[in-house]
């Protein structure tokens, strides 16, 4: 057996990662600079593609070979029928997801290459969201790891404490694990039921946080203030940029990952996206501790960016192995 192909089965022999949020259509320009006022600048390349923060991390895992499922909100419009075949053809179940008749959300985006930012304009228009009654109806048995989107808390409390019931009943736990990035007061009563939580820089515009370390020591001052009973403690990713993440551990201790950077720049969109799902996959599939599964994440995560889109992502597990 040749090493992609030991590396496939190693995936192969897990259950299945679900991921639930949304899917979006973004529209995607690549820019040298970024447009001056009233100014036109002219985009090497531009494409559409599917996105959306749970939408690229199934698209990731499924890249490495993990077996992941979509749930999400997914509407019957033209538009959004190209969202459905590419998962379909890149193997991404969404056979439970509910249907509607409004269209997908979509965004628009500018990525500056001189700076290496991107520019996002994002339109969802209160687009729907799963409910209870969706996930109901899931066979909780069919998972191993659940990966849940920082909104929307009101239902997305209820989706985790009924895998937290069914985990009280099994030997074979399913892992609840959760990224946001803004809304940290709403969402924080989530990261109880968390195994995983993962935090980005974003949230330090609500909440002064000046660095990872800074916002992990806040947050452990905030997980030590809860008062209650089954409150989980979760292991925290604290995402700054993919050369800079720190992590908590369940004692409350401060590790500073490996800092790597991409040999060139090309495009770092959903870059943030790559970390959680290499993390995810570090740790889950290849049973690595947390420090190296994050290690593995930021070196993935900036492999990313030297080519457009998730697609040669793979090619970085035919390099040393974890």
């Amino acid at each position: 057996m040749d090493e992609m192909n030991r590396v496939l089965s190693l995936a192969a022999a897990k259950k299945r990662v679900m991921c639930v949020g949304n899917a979006t259509m973004d529209c995607i320009s690549i820019v040298k600079r970024f447009p001056k006022l009233s100014k036109t600048e002219k985009s090497g390349v531009g494409y559409c593609q599917r996105g959306g923060n749970a939408s690229n991390i199934c698209t990731i895992l499924r890249n490495l070979g993990v077996d992941v499922e979509f749930f999400g909100v997914l509407c019957s419009s033209p538009m959004c029928a190209s969202i459905k075949r590419d998962m379909t053809a890149r193997g991404i179940k969404s056979h439970h997801c509910p249907q509607c008749m409004e269209d997908p959300p979509f965004s628009s985006v500018v990525v500056n290459q001189r700076t290496r930012t991107t520019h996002v304009v994002a339109c969802n228009k209160s687009f729907p969201y799963p409910t209870m009654e969706d996930f109901e109806k899931l066979d909780l048995s069919t998972y191993g790891w659940i990966h849940f989107r920082g909104c929307r808390p009101e239902i997305t409390i209820q989706m985790m404490r009924a895998v937290d019931a069914y985990n009280q009943t099994q030997s074979d736990k399913i892992i609840i694990s959760m990224d946001f990035d803004m809304d940290l007061t709403a969402n924080w009563p989530l990261v109880d039921y968390c195994d995983y939580v993962f935090f980005y820089k974003a949230l330090a515009e609500e909440t002064g946080w000046k660095s990872a370390r800074e916002g992990c020591v806040d947050i452990d001052q905030m997980l030590r203030l809860r008062f209650g009973i089954n409150m989980k403690r979760p292991f925290v990713v604290f995402i700054w940029s993919i050369q800079k993440i720190g992590l908590m551990d369940l004692d409350g201790n401060y590790i500073r990952t490996t800092s790597y950077k991409p040999t060139r720049f090309v495009d770092n969109l959903g870059a943030m996206e790559v970390v959680v799902s290499g993390f995810i996959y570090g740790l889950y599939v290849r049973g690595r501790s947390p420090r190296v599964a994050a290690d593995f994440a930021s070196l993935i995560a900036n492999y990313k960016c030297t080519k457009y889109g998730f697609d040669h992502i793979p090619n970085i597990l035919e390099v040393p192995d974890l």
